[in-house]
């Protein structure tokens, strides 16, 4: 969709990153809607920064858009001022794709990942024009569900949603969307389509289902009785993971996620059974992905998204069985690319040195260990298998092979806990960092530590524990702060009123959901973020909500008894009755449960297939009510380690010579230090020039430097990168652009290892680019040329209003610049507000109209006025943006006018009094008194793009 026809064209400007709303992504699809039976709206209840980066969004959206009779599209959570532009014009909020309300598909699913997203889920609803509640939809609404480790414990939510899927989705929601078109085209009643939703299995309907409160604990749970729901609701579970293949085509976010990176999921569960952990508890039994599998999606990801950097990710990554020879065999093929890995929970104690030297090696992020408790005592009463000589092992581990930073992630408000245990949390980190001082000077030594507060969760062993009040967490964070500052070290905590409610929400039950309205309408948004946090609107909702029901906030943080019945005791994820019991009772005898699917004693598995063979110890089995075959779990993993080439265990050689790829270096303390790489051979120069069009004018500089080499990547370009830890493709850009400012003329110079035509290059990039970054022309550049940040000193742009300047007005406008009088205006900035004079570097200015090639790009009328100007960057022009002029010369005011357009429409360079054409720059010409500027190199490749 143009962004001269997009809805929020008028006022998108006016938000903080404005392409968080405007779609447009690579490798995103847009549907025709006619050609589709159902459509559906993956809606995420958080930012589109957080939602871009979650694995559940990438998966669903792939899969469901290869089936031809699904479309499926995206929308996130606006944030607070997008919210305030919306309401403020009664506008509904849209896809990403289409522009469509959310109120025009037939299905509209939410991930919830996190109880704190529940007020977003509501405010979702809400600027969608959706009614809150299941009991007040219609046939003319969508049918509103949600997934997620949270619907697991759905109840809080549960009069909001008309279906949570429980378990994996992969099988259950594409025959299930298929069968809500079917229905519906039928004409079925939408209280029928949901008796038959739930019969499917793997579905939870709430309206099918009845309540009554448990005399035990006073909590309102569902009275099977009298529900017409099946009872319990058993889980959807995908047994072989790999007959879905991890999606390679996700769509490239453009405005910055938090994990801009590929990642992929390389096995699903968890064999640790932390007793804390939820997710650890769903997702059983543990599923890997084929290793062959997951080096072939890494790269052919990398290759369609133009990533320099992957991620491999599982709830536990170094309990991968064959994560070593896979690390290995991923990392030989980053190199090739210059690409650097991240590895997710890797545990150092337990890897091969062979295979920490491979990660040193390359430029390897997510070096983040979890301790989760400071003393051994308390790491056994959570069942986290680590001694402190564990923790010691990873330290030297870590800083012997030249890191300087570690992450330790700990917990406060465990069942049991003591001072002395949260003591033993900085004294843990403290030990750390001492390790590090053995290899590093004291100043580069940095090992932080964070602490969250525990929040007891539904099937978990200590989901009948009682959390800790708010004044206690504060008290346990007094501490850690105190010993932090005595001990010279920083340590970071969760604020303890999102714990606090955090816990509401997770142990509540139905009364609960009328404290989230409350709160929702009262003005709570995006409740996990410290610096929006509405805990004035919590309070006050807490207070109504305490008068109206009779309930207190006590009741589900405290204490619950063993024997009474809980809110999500109807939500069945394939545990044995009794099993989250047992590990209860063993965690108050502080006593460890070994990790299931191991041979007792073993804290990762065999990195090689001949000691993986002759080891005949059984697996560990809890029999936690998930039916696992443990000879097919060992037989698979002997064929993954096959696969692998991982036959034997490696034999170093004392006298072999390091890798060719890596230069050894030693500190004083003969620590390793961050490689060197070699040289990467001849490189070519050449510069591009682009345009930025449409939603690509809405994203940031610091957005475009991760574009474009993305784009190169994607023609499979080969660049150059810089030497050292932290390699970065080597490119140049032109002078940057005010946000929301088109252009015509965007340049950036680019070294590259192929010796490539122009032309050849020219085809290859606009094959691949985003939408409206357009290629124009390339050219070769001669040695020693000036790069383009340094030499574009001059350019073009226009401003227009159509409708509301016209002639005349720019006229007026012109006149006041040739009085050559300053025009103070207060230009708005990021470190501030400041005053400048609006002519500074203006060099000439007139009234006309557009080309008939600017008009069709900019998507104007070619009889459209327009007051295009000159400037001088290097005499401060670059400091001057086109709304400061406007504002100084045509009185915009704060509030910017309808349909207000801005451009760039040309640059040059200019050095030593000579004015030239970029793209050829030995061709430099003598500045005359009318400033005879030579024409732009780029005028066929704009006239090509517009026709």
């Amino acid at each position: 969709m143009s962004l001269k026809r997009h809805p929020y064209a008028d006022f998108v400007h006016r938000v903080e990153k404005p392409a968080r709303y405007l779609g447009g992504e690579y490798q995103s699809v847009v549907k025709d809607w006619g050609g589709v039976s159902v459509r559906i709206c993956l809606a995420f209840p958080d930012l589109y920064d957080i939602g871009m980066s979650h694995l559940g969004t990438r998966i669903l959206y792939s899969l469901l858009n290869a089936r031809p009779d699904i479309a499926c599209e995206r929308a996130f959570a606006p944030w607070i001022d997008m919210e305030a532009e919306l309401r403020a014009r009664d506008m509904a909020l849209l896809s990403l794709e289409s522009a469509r309300p959310l109120a025009d598909f037939d299905v509209v699913g939410f991930s919830l990942q996190y109880e704190m997203t529940y007020t977003n889920v509501l405010n979702v609803l809400d600027l969608a024009r959706i009614p809150l509640r299941s009991a007040d939809r219609g046939p003319e609404h969508p049918v509103i569900i949600a997934g997620g480790p949270v619907a697991t414990h759905p109840e809080a939510m549960a009069p909001f949603i008309d279906a949570f899927l429980i378990g994996d989705a992969e099988e259950l929601l594409p025959r299930s969307l298929a069968l809500l078109g079917e229905w519906r085209d039928a004409g079925v009643e939408r209280a029928e389509q949901l008796r038959r939703l739930a019969a499917l299995g793997g579905w939870y309907c709430p309206t099918l289902y009845a309540v009554r409160e448990d005399p035990r604990n006073g909590l309102l749970v569902v009275d099977a009785d009298a529900s017409e729901g099946p009872y319990p609701v058993q889980r959807a579970h995908v047994e072989d993971i790999n007959r879905y293949r991890f999606p390679t085509d996700a769509p490239v976010p453009v405005a910055e996620a938090i994990f801009d990176r590929v990642s992929i999921e390389i096995a699903r569960g968890c064999t640790e059974g932390c007793r804390f952990c939820q997710a650890g508890m769903i997702y059983r039994p543990v599923r890997e992905r084929d290793p062959d599998q997951i080096v072939e999606t890494v790269l052919e990801a990398m290759d369609n998204g133009g990533y320099d950097e992957a991620s491999l990710t599982s709830l536990s990554t170094a309990d991968y069985s064959c994560v070593s020879p896979l690390i290995k065999k991923v990392m030989e093929r980053m190199r090739e690319r210059r690409a650097s890995l991240s590895v997710s929970s890797l545990r150092a104690y337990g890897l091969a040195e062979d295979l920490l030297d491979e990660i040193s090696s390359v430029k390897a992020t997510g070096l983040t260990f979890a301790p989760e408790a400071g003393t051994q005592r308390m790491r056994d009463v959570v069942n986290k298998n680590i001694s402190d000589e564990d923790i010691r092992t990873t330290a030297h581990r870590v800083f012997s092979r030249g890191w300087h930073r570690m992450k330790l992630y700990f917990m406060i408000g465990l069942p049991t806990e003591t001072d002395e245990d949260v003591a033993g949390i900085m004294e843990t980190a403290a030990g750390a960092r001492d390790i590090g001082r053995q290899y590093h000077s004291r100043h580069k030594v940095e090992v932080a530590a964070s602490a969250s507060s525990h929040v007891p969760k539904p099937h978990t062993p200590f989901q009948w524990a009682a959390m800790d009040t708010m004044s206690e967490i504060e008290r346990k964070q007094t501490i850690l702060r105190q010993m932090a500052r005595q001990s010279g070290m920083s340590v970071k905590y969760h604020d303890h009123r999102i714990s606090y409610l955090e816990g509401i929400a997770a142990r509540g039950d139905r009364r609960v959901a009328d404290l989230i309205e409350l709160a929702w309408r009262k003005g709570a948004r995006f409740d996990g973020w410290d610096e929006v946090l509405g805990w004035e609107a919590w309070g006050e909702a807490i207070t109504e909500w305490s008068a109206q029901s009779g309930a207190e906030p006590a009741r589900y943080l405290g204490t619950l008894p063993l024997d009474g019945a809980l809110p999500w005791d109807h939500i069945d994820v394939g545990l044995a009755p009794r099993f989250l019991e047992k590990e209860w009772k063993r965690a108050l005898k502080d006593r460890l449960s070994p990790p299931c699917g191991k041979p007792l004693g073993a804290q990762v598995h065999h990195t090689n297939l001949q000691d993986a063979e002759t080891d005949q110890r059984k697996l560990i089995c809890y029999h936690c009510g998930v039916a696992c075959d443990l000879g097919q779990m060992r037989t698979e993993r002997l064929e993954f380690l096959d696969k692998l080439g991982a036959t034997a265990p490696p034999v170093p050689s004392p006298d072999a010579p390091p890798p060719a790829w890596k230069t050894v270096r030693k500190n004083s303390r003969g620590a390793n230090l961050p490689p060197i790489r070699e040289d990467q051979g001849e490189s070519f120069a050449y510069r591009l020039v682009f345009t930025k069009l449409g939603h690509i004018a809405f994203t940031s500089q610091k957005d475009l430097l991760r574009m474009v080499p993305r784009v190169l990547r994607r023609a499979g370009i080969p660049l150059r990168y810089s030497l050292g830890f932290s390699p970065r493709a080597q490119l140049s850009y032109g002078p940057a652009l005010a946000l929301g400012v088109a252009s015509l003329a965007e340049v950036a110079d680019i070294l590259t290892l192929a010796d490539i035509e122009p032309a050849e290059l020219l085809a290859r990039v606009e094959a691949v680019t985003d939408q409206g970054l357009h290629i124009l022309a390339a050219a070769r550049l001669p040695a020693n040329t000036k790069p383009c940040a340094s030499v574009a000193k001059l350019a073009e742009y226009i401003i227009a209003a159509p409708g509301k300047w016209g002639h005349g007005d720019l006229e007026a406008a012109r006149a006041r610049i040739a009085t050559g009088e300053p025009l103070p205006v207060m230009a708005t900035r990021a470190e501030g507000p400041r005053e400048i004079d609006a002519l500074q570097g203006l060099i000439s200015a007139e009234v006309g109209l557009l080309s008939s090639v600017e008009a069709r790009l900019l998507a104007l009328h070619a009889d459209t006025p327009v007051l295009r100007w000159r400037t001088d960057l290097d005499a401060g022009g670059a400091s001057v943006r086109p709304d400061d002029l406007a504002r100084a010369v045509l009185g915009m005011g704060e509030h910017t006018p309808p349909a207000w357009v801005a451009a760039r429409t040309a640059l040059w360079g200019s050095r030593k009094g000579r004015i030239f054409d970029l793209l050829a720059p030995e061709a430099a010409l003598e500045t005359g008194a009318e400033l005879a500027l030579p024409q732009p190199l780029t005028t066929a490749g704009l006239e090509a793009l517009a026709g």
